[in-house]
């Protein structure tokens, strides 16, 4: 295990996905309004453990940095191509069955699907070249 390849990918990952998160929902909120505390279910933003929904890219890229760190090896080519596959990989296994899970079960407004799907769709996949950079790099 590479720690310190993990903590710089946890941090630095977990700012690239907030800023890939609010720059996608301006986007799309521009396009398809919606109000994410409208949504049933949501806590009010005064709520003091909101705070941790904020940590929520933190935590993804800390555990998404510990698998890469794990399947690095098994990826193949250069590290554009290793971090464009591993962001693939995120978006079958996190992006699509969770808006699955939401969409068959919830009633929630379509702009909230198209910003976690181009999360999914761009922003894993540079999460994932910004991990085999690191990897790369930190020899």
């Amino acid at each position: 295990m590479h720690g310190k390849k993990i903590f710089i990918a946890t941090l630095a990952g977990g700012f690239l996905l907030t800023l890939c998160e609010m720059v996608f929902a301006q986007v799309v909120n521009a396009i398809v309004p919606y109000d994410i505390f409208a949504i049933g279910g949501m806590r009010t933003p005064d709520d003091p453990l909101m705070v941790l929904f904020l940590a929520y890219p933190f935590v993804l890229a800390f555990t998404s940095s510990l698998v890469f760190d794990t399947v690095e090896k098994a990826l193949d080519g250069q590290p554009l191509r290793k971090g464009i596959g591993f962001g693939v990989i995120l978006l079958l296994l996190v992006t699509l069955p969770s808006l699955f899970v939401i969409f068959s079960s919830m009633l929630y407004p379509p702009g909230f699907y198209i910003a976690n799907f181009l999360t999914g769709v761009i922003g894993f996949p540079v999460l994932g070249c910004l991990f085999a950079w690191i990897w790369a790099r930190e020899r």
